[in-house]
């Protein structure tokens, strides 16, 4: 029988089982830890700009997703989050060996959320070096627009329209 799975806004409590339980791994940059980001991301989601949704089971954290309405100052990027009507799915992960459906219950779940929140156009962000999450991007329904270059890796960005 397979376990209920539950949906439910991130809390400050999350932080440390994320990184724990394996739904985030590997470094976040040189510049932070996973708890120094996640305390970021809970900061922007109190002021409004952002949305982290987690999945979970009676084993533990099984993803997390993120729904970003306005980036921090000096990240601004309109196309892609705008603070009206455009708002960014970031940061889709799931715990290794997680039911295959969680990425898909999350991104369903953030779908309505920015429903909700009247947005119009809903965009991801993925390296171009992953071709599995392309694809997965693409069975979505969402439309590569822009490609940006990073100093170590190419990136795409999609959208499709939500209204």
């Amino acid at each position: 029988m397979a376990s209920k799975i539950f949906l439910r806004f991130a809390q400050p409590s999350d932080a440390q089982r994320l990184v724990r339980e394996g739904v985030l791994s590997g470094a976040p940059s040189a510049k932070e830890s996973w708890e120094q980001r996640l305390a970021m991301w809970l900061n922007e989601m109190k002021g409004g700009r952002r949305v982290i949704l987690i999945a979970e089971d009676q084993s533990g954290l099984l993803g997390m997703a993120q729904l970003v309405f306005k980036f921090p100052q000096g990240y601004d990027d309109p196309e892609a989050a705008n603070g009206m009507d455009v708002a960014m799915i970031e940061s889709l992960r799931v715990r290794p060996g997680a039911p295959a459906e969680i990425g898909n219950e999350l991104v369903s779940e953030i779908q309505k959320l920015a429903m909700k929140k009247n947005v119009k156009t809903l965009t991801f962000l993925i390296s171009m070096t992953n071709s599995k999450g392309i694809a997965q991007v693409k069975s979505w329904g969402f439309e590569e627009f822009r490609i940006m270059p990073e100093a170590d890796k190419m990136l795409a960005f999609f959208r499709k329209s939500v209204d």
